[in-house]
């Protein structure tokens, strides 16, 4: 294949880095709905590989002089069945494995080849452990549908869900934030604000999960709609961002535990809750460290709407 120019690699790595965006919400949605289970764990850790994958891709949209984004690409919210999900997932790898068969022909530099050729192992294993999985799946529905089953969740409070609903959107927006702060400042000197940034990122990622693992336990579509982030120019201005971020997030978790009703559920949000206001020192630390910024500029704030397109309902 002929090679071809930085903005044409900058552009199509930011359209794969958009594909595994949406690879992490499908496998995460996926394995959520499927409740507490080694298969559903078995596709956390895929969603966890596509988080890898979208930092690899990220850092190199940075490094050619691009600027790296929040939107997401096709999520394919179909199917009714986990076996039914286990083949949109196979045909979501289909389409990452031939995008990237066609990158790693075209790309110039060795170095990048050789990470869009790590990506493409991953993603060729990934396809092979869905076959397997929508298998498994199969076995497990066919075994369900023969027993009686476990009683359903009792019905959720109106206040508890909407606890939930808004810790999910938080969760995800703040992932996205630190990740989009970790990749802009990772070509500086000092890296302990991006390297922070990206471990708080991971921790977000723990925290949706919590919670969206029990809205998906009562029967419940969670929000894939993140509220909005921002991406200022600077380190300073988005350690400012951040803390923001979470001492808003500390105050409307602090609010709904003043109201919840289901302990349980209660207890997720504390958890939730305390380390976020951890998050929130450790921000403020590293803002003692930070650069100072030569000039206030106003942020950048992604309202990401389209998040919303090219989604199946």
């Amino acid at each position: 294949m002929t090679p071809i120019a930085n903005d044409a690699i900058i552009k199509a790595l930011r359209a794969a880095a958009m594909d595994e965006h949406a690879a992490i919400i499908q496998y995460l949605r996926h394995a959520y709905m499927m409740g507490e289970s080694e298969l559903a764990c078995e596709i956390e850790g895929v969603a966890r590989d596509e988080m890898r994958h979208f930092w690899i891709l990220s850092r190199w949209i940075v490094k050619l002089g691009g600027e790296p984004l929040t939107d997401r690409g096709f999520t394919d919210f179909g199917g009714a069945t986990p076996p039914e999900w286990m083949e949109r997932n196979v045909q979501a790898e289909d389409r990452a494995i031939a995008m990237y068969r066609e990158l790693i022909g075209r790309a110039n530099d060795p170095d990048l080849r050789a990470d869009i050729a790590h990506v493409l192992a991953d993603e060729e294993r990934h396809r092979g452990q869905f076959v397997d999985f929508g298998v498994e799946a199969q076995a497990e529905l066919a075994a369900a549908t023969e027993s009686t089953g476990a009683a359903p969740e009792a019905p959720i409070a109106v206040v508890d869900k909407e606890a939930l609903d808004w810790g999910v959107q938080h969760e995800y927006a703040a992932l996205l934030q630190y990740l989009m702060h970790s990749f802009l400042l990772h070509t500086q000197p000092n890296c302990e604000i991006s390297d922070q940034l990206e471990l708080q990122a991971i921790n977000e990622m723990q925290h949706l999960g919590w919670l969206g693992e029990e809205l998906a336990g009562h029967g419940i579509e969670l929000p894939w709609t993140p509220h909005p982030v921002e991406v200022p120019s600077d380190a300073a201005s988005m350690l400012e961002s951040d803390i923001r971020l979470e001492q808003g997030t500390s105050a409307m978790y602090g609010q709904f535990l003043t109201q919840m009703t289901d302990p349980k559920l209660k207890g997720v949000v504390e958890d939730a809750h305390g380390q976020e206001l951890y998050h929130e020192s450790l921000f403020n630390r590293l803002l003692k460290r930070a650069p100072q910024k030569a000039a206030p500029e106003p942020g950048k704030t992604w309202t990401i709407g389209s998040l919303k397109q090219k989604e199946t309902k």
